[in-house]
């Protein structure tokens, strides 16, 4: 038990310490904007404390911290020019999806403003409530109560009734509205969205990954809950804090690819996903190398068998924000970001030399490795089809296997990617 609370308290300091360093890292976005990209995350931001220093010698800080935040506002929403342009221009057209036959969904009938409003005051107020008693559930229970033979499954019943909103796996179907037409029926592709996202933005990503690459794609959803306890369950997935940290979506996309890579129907299997999904995506990968390195619980067999299904998996993750990510038993694993993503700092282009301040509660810093690292140096912003798909068809990301394998346009001019050097061994 003392082993525990200490690994506990341990991953909770360096976690404060990590964010701490994160939010510290906002100032790196005006440093790498001076500079084009062309330096590391690392040399931003040890020029932005620099620079942070003599402003708040010379009465300069308050301005200093504004132009940070503005900047770190620029890195998840990107640019203020793209937002210009998407107001003057065209609407960008709904993704195209060949169908073959469509099915119209049943309409709910809308409840009254009065019962939606007071629906809406008792549901946050319980939140608020369950919140409050899944923290001190958690503080008592890693401290006194901590049971024999608990595992990484484990979550309170506090937490699970705050999150009201169950995650879902969906099929072509449900994600197109009717069949779709299929030209590669043994690939079979799942995208896993991160934060804020319901279902409608979901499936609009799911349509957009079959406009550019041929694909259909069913969807795991990470459904929302709000800001604060998307957060909440993004730390808790990152850093195995709160009961352990295991989340709903990383149970059922485990259990999906558990099933689907067994099926002999299916050549390829690939996962994409976009922030918090890459935290889920990166746990389930390291349950599976759990199973296939632990030699007391599995059989030589089982874990060859493990290792055979994992090498139809091809893996790629855009903003990668997981703790953990790790290729080395997958087929294929590549991990795209944009340097002006500030969601991205906190993982995939975590300052290096800063890694020993961040621990999970396995003891292990930010760990990416056996993977292609692709980092666009001179983009900004953090969503997934604005500012990651669509520069992908204007050229960025030219190395990635998605743009060179499977999108089924050129590049309409070859920008140069880099093959970051930051994290893979």
């Amino acid at each position: 038990m003392l082993l525990t609370l200490r690994t506990r308290l341990t991953s909770l300091v360096t976690t404060a310490i990590g964010l701490g360093i994160v939010v510290a890292g906002i100032a790196t976005q005006p440093v790498m904007s001076l500079f084009c990209g062309s330096i590391s995350t690392t040399s931003a931001w040890i020029l932005s404390l620099g620079a942070f220093y003599y402003g708040y010698g010379v009465g300069l800080g308050g301005y200093l911290i504004g132009g940070a935040l503005a900047c770190a506002l620029c890195g998840v929403i990107g640019s203020p020019l793209y937002h210009i342009k998407s107001l003057l221009g065209p609407k960008q057209p709904e993704p195209q999806v060949k169908m073959a036959k469509v099915k119209e969904a049943p309409v709910k009938p809308k409840k009254g403003l009065v019962a939606t409003t007071l629906r809406a005051i008792t549901r946050r107020f319980f939140r608020l409530i369950f919140l409050v008693l899944g923290i001190l559930d958690t503080i008592i229970y890693t401290s006194f109560l901590e049971k024999k033979g608990a595992t990484k499954e484990d979550r309170n019943w506090f937490w699970n009734k705050l999150y009201e909103k169950d995650e879902d796996y969906y099929e072509y179907d449900e994600v197109y509205g009717g069949e779709v037409q299929n030209d590669h029926p043994e690939e079979l592709w799942i995208f896993c969205n991160g934060i804020m996202n319901d279902v409608d933005d979901a499936k609009r990503a799911c349509k957009k990954i079959t406009e550019m690459f041929g694909r259909p794609c069913k969807l795991l959803h990470n459904p929302t809950d709000g800001t604060i306890l998307d957060l909440l369950e993004c730390l808790m997935g990152k850093t195995g804090l709160f009961r352990l940290g295991c989340t709903g979506p990383r149970k059922l996309l485990r259990n999906i690819l558990d099933k689907e890579m067994k099926n002999d129907c299916y050549k390829k299997i690939v996962l994409v996903a976009h922030s918090q999904g890459t935290i889920i995506s990166g746990n389930v990968i390291a349950d599976f190398n759990d199973r296939i390195e632990d030699k007391e619980k599995y059989t030589v067999e089982e874990r060859e068998v493990i290792k055979k299904n994992m090498s139809k998996l091809e893996v790629y993750i855009f903003a990668g924000a997981a703790h953990y990510m790790s290729g080395k038993y997958v087929s294929h694993l590549e991990c795209l970001s944009n340097r002006g993503d500030v969601v991205a700092v906190l993982g995939h282009i975590f300052p290096r030399i800063l890694n020993f301040l961040w621990r999970n509660t396995r003891g292990n810093g930010i760990i990416y490795d056996h993977c292609k690292d692709h980092v666009e140096t001179s983009n900004w912003g953090h969503s997934f089809i604005p500012h990651y798909l669509a520069p992908m068809e204007k050229g960025c990301f030219s190395g990635s296997k998605l743009a060179t394998d499977y999108w089924l346009k050129n590049p309409q001019k070859k920008n140069e990617s880099e093959t970051s050097p930051l994290i893979s061994k």
